[in-house]
């Protein structure tokens, strides 16, 4: 008991000058509280092992109202890619503030959307890599998921609100969510769609979309854009 009021003092003392340093922070600073939005351009050009890329265009800015940050305009692009006589399309968008749910982002990235009770998505997951989904529609297959910013990749609200919560609740990103200089949770997303054919049978076709999917995963998980 003597131990803890001996240690109570010096607690009391650390806390209060954490508390006089963030509210002179606030006072002092014209800039706290304000979220800045870091530009970011997708790269003409991502190497895929096995693939030749084949062209490369900027996909229209997607405007959504989206707080913080008031009209935001999410950039994307699609690549295109070549093996022997398969064709390979991937759309990429990067949002800031997402919920996670793939499902949306695909009917709003690519324009495909399925009633809920006949969704024909499978949703897999590879360990060192994290969750996607795949399905077929007219004739195409389809692997969609969020490279998110920390953490595997994501497809529900759910798995995404994990990452978040063991990622993000740390000491240095605490403090500067004090500070007002950045959110508690990183929402970041690359929404990743890759679609090709279905020229084989669906296994292999889902064999061969995984295999793209998994190099590519590693190549944007070590350029994730800075925040």
């Amino acid at each position: 008991m003597k131990f803890w009021q001996r240690l109570r003092t010096p607690l009391l003392i650390l806390t209060f000058a954490n508390v006089l340093f963030v509210f002179s922070r606030v006072l002092l600073d014209a800039n706290i509280g304000k979220r800045k939005i870091t530009p970011f351009t997708f790269p003409a050009t991502v190497p895929l092992p096995q693939w030749q890329q084949v062209a490369s265009r900027s996909l229209p800015d997607r405007i959504v109202e989206q707080e913080p940050y008031g009209k935001v305009a999410f950039p994307g692009r699609r690549y295109q890619y070549k093996q022997n006589n398969l064709l390979l399309n991937i759309d990429t968008r990067y949002e800031l503030n997402t919920v996670g749910d793939g499902q949306q982002a695909i009917a709003d990235n690519i324009n495909i959307s399925f009633p809920s009770d006949r969704s024909p998505m499978l949703i897999r997951h590879n360990q060192q890599l994290g969750y996607y989904a795949v399905f077929v529609h007219q004739q195409q297959a389809y692997l969609n998921a969020c490279i998110n910013s920390r953490g595997g990749s994501t497809f529900t609200p759910s798995q995404f609100d994990t990452n978040r919560l063991r990622y993000d609740f740390q000491l240095q990103r605490i403090a500067f969510w004090l500070l007002g200089r950045q959110g508690l949770r990183d929402n970041r997303c690359l929404w990743t769609h890759l679609s090709m054919p279905l020229k084989q049978s669906t296994p292999e076709t889902y064999s061969t979309l995984e295999q793209a999917w998994f190099s590519w995963y590693q190549w944007w998980d070590s350029h994730f854009p800075p925040s």
